[in-house]
């Protein structure tokens, strides 16, 4: 007997994403006017959050204008803004070419690759969504640099459309470079964008600033019409190209890399929609570099110095972390170093908090996997108590370097280089313990009382688990902030600063483990 297939009623990718898509519909509990009801509710978010934070920076410029400039901000405010724009969009490269760009769902996985139907058509809503993301967020990362370039209508549209087509262009590439030799390697060369753009202007506006000169930044030309015109029918017709040729190699992603993709990116999202920001950080960390050669960890003599050994190890085949530190030392010397940020003290007291956070996260790396895989420190014959006190050593030897480092060109100028040094060693334990206390931190407790919240019923508790340990790096900032308000670090400011560090650190690492 012969069986013959209808060919009339084969079903392409597109045909399957339809069905799906209707079955969804005819399946879901929502209906159009409540659809329309929270996009109506989220765009008035939106609007209210555009005017707060236009009445902020309206108020922020009034500041700015009334204060006396200071002599060590040397870097033009388009300078920095330009690096940090170049830095959001190097790690969102980073985080599309981590998330595939095109993934598939473990149920997209199961149910679709399988089908006789091509893949190219199957994965093409995926494409259209990233490239739309990408744009979005384009948009939005190139909002503030357009502003400091150009305030013309015109201007500021062509240089948002720009930034659009630039993402779809990135995203294009990635997913070629995805069905071809894979996008490893982008992360890593993405990270050492980040790293340029905002180690560079700093250690830029420090030597200017020693030299007694100022950086200079050219203003943005104003382009003809005609001009701005040609300049985005070029890029919309390269991006076009990119997306296209990205479009025909949709059918050469191996299913295997897809589902890999899949996968991160549910757990990601998960981790997002569940505010875990440690899951969060395990779905998107690089896997660390094996060593080139076998280390003889010689000085290793018992159990403590085991565990140190072990937080170095893990350290040193990060570079990752190594990005973080130094990032997080050059955070608040850029805010320092910048013409309208440095003459307030509030604002660079934050980039100092930021900035020594985000170096505390780097070397808190092993007390988080401690905490994920608890096996390891339960097979040592050490207490608990006396295990977490030998995590917090490599992070207070780290530590003192790169805080007081950042403290000592953050204080450039003020003709007290070594005291500011100090006072930035001094505030190393209380980051220490704060690296401790949130890498051993509890889980998110969802049983207790809930409040109302525009992304919905949210528990009372989460935000006291979310805020522990960046509690304790908070306050051992005050002094530091303390300084920048006087402009100057007293004597008697270094000493109470390390003993308040101190007590920060004791109380962090005594209630690193209590839930």
């Amino acid at each position: 007997m012969t069986v013959l297939a209808a060919t009339a009623e084969e079903w392409d990718g597109a045909a399957v994403r339809r069905f799906t898509r209707r079955a969804t519909a005819a399946r879901a509990d929502t209906r159009w006017w409540t659809r329309l009801g929270d996009l109506t509710s989220g765009l008035t978010s939106a609007a209210i959050a555009v005017a707060v934070c236009g009445g902020l920076v309206s108020g922020l410029r009034e500041q700015i204008a009334a204060r006396p400039p200071v002599s060590s901000a040397v870097l033009p405010g388009g300078l920095t803004a330009t690096a940090v724009a170049v830095a959001v969009a190097a790690g969102l490269v980073a985080l599309f070419a981590r998330l595939g760009p095109v993934s598939a769902t473990p149920g997209v996985a199961a149910w679709w690759l399988p089908l006789p139907a091509g893949r190219r058509g199957l994965l093409r809503g995926e494409l259209r969504r990233g490239v739309g993301l990408a744009a979005a967020a384009a948009v939005v990362v190139a909002l503030p640099v357009v502003l400091t370039w150009t305030r013309t209508p015109g201007g500021v549209v062509t240089g948002l459309l720009a930034g659009g087509l630039l993402a779809a262009v990135a995203v294009g590439a990635l997913v070629v470079r995805q069905a071809g030799s894979g996008t490893r390697w982008v992360p890593t060369a993405a990270g050492g964008v980040v790293a340029a753009a905002l180690v560079g202007p700093p250690l830029l506006g420090c030597a200017a600033a020693a030299a007694g000169a100022r950086v200079t930044w050219p203003s943005a030309p104003s382009l003809p019409v005609a001009a701005a015109g040609a300049l985005l029918v070029v890029l919309l017709a390269a991006a076009a190209a990119v997306v296209a040729l990205a479009d025909r190699r949709l059918e050469q992603l191996s299913a295997g890399a897809l589902r890999a993709s899949g996968e991160t990116v549910q757990y990601a999202t998960a981790s997002v929609f569940s505010l875990d920001t440690r899951e969060i950080g395990r779905a998107l960390r690089s896997p660390a570099r094996r060593p080139r050669r076998a280390l003889h960890w010689r000085w290793v003599r018992g159990a403590e110095h085991a565990v140190v050994a072990g937080d170095l190890a893990v350290l040193a085949r990060s570079p990752w972390r190594w990005g973080q530190l130094t990032v997080g030392a050059a955070l608040p010397v850029l805010a320092a170093r910048t013409q309208g940020l440095g003459e307030l003290p509030a604002l660079v007291a934050v980039a100092v908090v930021l900035g020594w956070w985000t170096a505390a996260t780097a070397v808190g790396e092993p007390s988080r996997r401690a905490s994920s895989a608890p096996g390891a420190d339960r097979s040592l014959p050490l207490a608990a108590a006396v295990v977490v006190r030998c995590r917090a050593v490599v992070p207070v030897a780290v530590l003192v370097v790169v805080l007081g480092v950042s403290a000592l060109l953050v204080g450039q100028g003020t003709g007290a280089p070594l005291a500011w040094l100090a006072l930035g060693a001094a505030a190393a334990p209380a980051w220490a313990g704060a690296a401790v206390r949130a890498g051993y931190r509890p889980d998110l407790d969802w049983s207790g009382p809930v409040v109302s919240s525009p992304i919905g019923a949210v528990p009372t508790g989460v935000g006291a688990t979310l805020v522990r340990g960046p509690d304790v790096g908070v306050l051992g900032t005050v002094p530091v902030g303390l300084a920048l308000l006087l402009g100057a670090v007293p004597g008697w400011l270094v000493g109470a600063s390390l003993a308040w560090s101190l007590v920060l650190a004791a109380v962090a690492v005594t209630t690193a483990r209590r839930d």
